[in-house]
């Protein structure tokens, strides 16, 4: 039941996050390099030896969600490019043992650029969606990937704060 509600928390806390980021999107305009708010929660949450693969995978889809709400994309975009990155954080945490700061910044950067990318290849083939050209979309993927791997840390710290079974080792 802790791990629910530590969830619960977090999807809460994207929630806040993401009514913040939208009021303040029309004034600071920084899309495309706009950081992925919710990325960093779900890696940490795919690293964290303490929260199971069921839970994670629930929360990454919840957090999704939300951003495919606040965004105003088709349903189910933002949904499966987050719990694709939950497993694959899950996969390499679970292959690399290191744990840092350099660590969660180089992560969550390599992450960032093939979600963005798949994320971005779904977005092109849906109605309305945007064509890129290819400089266009690799100096937005890189520009947002350096922007969510700068805040990648903090919410790293976060989810430890919010979570602390993620830090434990599974029961």
């Amino acid at each position: 039941m802790r791990g629910a509600r530590g969830s619960i928390i977090i999807v809460s806390a994207i929630f806040a996050m993401l009514l913040v980021q939208s009021v303040f999107a029309r004034p600071l305009a920084p899309y495309p390099f706009a950081p992925y708010l919710g990325l960093p929660f779900v890696l940490a949450l795919g690293t964290a030896p303490g929260v199971g693969i069921l839970r994670g995978a629930a929360t990454a889809f919840a957090i999704g969600y939300l951003y495919d709400l606040f965004t105003g994309n088709p349903l189910g975009i933002h949904t499966l490019v987050f719990v694709i990155g939950f497993l694959a954080a899950r996969l390499i945490g679970y292959l690399i043992s290191f744990r840092g700061v350099a660590f969660e910044l180089v992560l969550t950067f390599l992450l960032t650029l093939p979600l963005g990318g798949l994320l971005e290849t779904i977005r092109a083939f849906t109605p309305g969606g945007m064509a890129w050209d290819g400089v266009t979309l690799a100096l937005a993927l890189f520009g947002s990937a350096f922007a969510t791997a700068l805040v990648a840390p903090l919410f790293f710290a976060m989810t430890r704060w919010i979570d602390p079974q993620a830090e434990g080792s599974p029961a």
